[in-house]
């Protein structure tokens, strides 16, 4: 801290004296400041902490529930008939599927028109699509091969049916293709021609799609909309897409082609190993992230410690299965004297292949389970209210008592730097008096010295 005032009357240097006795009086202030920068790195680290805690959290949540050792593998013996996968909800097993007849949508090509821009007729075009409508009022000024693809394409009404046109060799046509497979989703065209008394011949707007018997310029048929047909284990199956997702619980078949397949859905024990071991990894990244803080601020903390500490209970507890004592080390997991914790993947693997229900009930059992225990102590650091919530009430409550008394000791400081100014002011004038007193009283000696 650094005042203005100097001693100008006397050539004293009373900045030096007020600063030093500035410093000693900011002791104190530097200490609560020094105190408040721990307090901060304190709430920090425990941000990190509760931050590590809630990613093992969401790790080990899924090992608490036998969701989280549903991993399947799907193959399929002929992948030119269709693919396969399965999700958590599958069940191992294999089936035999024909399919007879792929989806398909439905597509139809107008009769050809000189060009994009031909008007084709006046009235009304009627487009159906599974009982939807729309309805394309045309007159001189809408009713080109371009005017009616934009407006089907942008209308809300659309009831799901694509427009775009192809310049082929006889000519311009409107390509009208269904949204969606299957037979529901075929496309009805009607026609009100306002050109002439007919709706349904090759003149006026109702040429626009008249079908002919190709090869004449009118319109055809390309596509026609049609369902799948298979049989699963020789039960019928019929759907609109080619994507079959209801026939087996949790399994998806991608049809490809028509023929036969053998399909086979087997629990994926790899996956279940890497998620187990995932699991492994989240617990010795947690507890080496507390260690670490352990040794820097967080040094001796007791909230800490008693964190780790819970951890470690959990590591050391059994799990009773039924009756049966069961540990953790069954499956292959062990700890080290560092807290360190490995797996050994041949004992998984053959624990998941020897009695797969006790290695999930090892992790997931609901009371006893380890996942589980971890998963529900972990909830309770992280609840509102709970150790780490506290742990930060406690550090903010002691930050603010801090702010509180930092405020005062500035406040008290600048007053006594205030006090000091005035004090020294004082003296400076009073000192200046007496020299100029001395150097009168010894001028007065020296004339009558000299009179003499």
């Amino acid at each position: 801290m650094t005042i203005g005032f100097s001693g100008i009357s006397t050539g004293s240097d009373w900045n030096s004296i007020i600063n030093q006795l500035l410093q000693i009086e900011s002791r104190p202030l530097s200490t609560l400041q020094s105190r408040e920068q721990e307090i901060d790195e304190k709430i920090s680290d425990f941000g990190l902490v509760k931050s590590a805690i809630d990613t093992f959290n969401s790790t080990v949540e899924e090992l608490t529930s036998s969701s989280g050792f549903a991993a399947f593998t799907a193959s399929s013996t002929d992948e030119a008939v269709l693919t396969v996968s399965a999700d958590s909800s599958a069940v191992a097993s294999s089936y035999d599927v024909v399919v007879t007849q792929l989806a398909n949508r439905d597509k139809i090509a107008s009769s050809a028109y000189t060009d994009a821009t031909t008007s084709v007729g006046t009235g009304t075009l009627s487009i159906t699509v599974d009982g939807n409508t729309m309805d394309l009022v045309l007159d001189g000024s809408n009713n080109t091969l371009t005017d009616i693809r934009d407006a089907i394409n942008s209308a809300t009404t659309n009831p799901g049916v694509t427009a775009t046109i192809l310049n082929e060799a006889s000519g311009s046509r409107l390509i009208l293709t269904s949204e969606e497979s299957g037979l529901a989703n075929a496309i009805t065209i009607n026609v009100t021609d306002g050109d002439d008394a007919s709706n349904t011949d090759a003149n006026g707007l109702s040429r626009l799609f008249h079908i002919g018997v190709g090869g004449d310029g009118l319109a055809e048929q390309v596509d026609t909309a049609q369902d799948a047909i298979l049989t699963i284990d020789g039960f019928s199956i019929t759907g609109a897409s080619n994507t079959v997702t209801s026939a087996i619980s949790g399994v998806t078949l991608s049809l490809t082609g028509a023929g036969s397949s053998t399909i086979n859905i087997a629990r994926d024990n790899t996956e279940i190993e890497d998620r187990i071991s995932g699991f492994v990894d989240a617990y010795n990244t947690l507890i080496e992230q507390i260690d670490d803080l352990e040794a820097g601020s967080l040094y001796n903390d007791s909230s800490l410690r008693r964190i780790k500490q819970g951890f470690v209970d959990v590591i050391n507890q059994t799990v009773d299965i039924a009756g049966d004592t069961a540990y953790l080390f069954e499956i292959g997991i062990t700890r080290d004297r560092d807290g360190v914790l490995s797996v050994d993947s041949s004992e998984l693997s053959t624990a998941l292949a020897d009695d797969f229900n006790r290695v999930t009930q090892i992790l997931s059992e609901a009371t006893t389970g380890y996942a589980t225990r971890f998963f529900n102590y972990t909830e309770s650091l992280l609840e509102v209210g709970g150790l780490l919530d506290s742990k930060d009430d406690t550090l903010s409550s002691q930050k603010d008592s801090i702010q509180t008394q930092i405020e005062r000791q500035e406040l008290h400081l600048q007053t006594y730097e205030a006090t000091l100014i005035r004090q020294f002011a004082s003296l400076d004038q009073t000192m200046a008096l007496l020299t100029s007193t001395s150097e009168y009283l010894t001028s007065q000696l020296a004339s009558l010295n000299s009179n003499n």
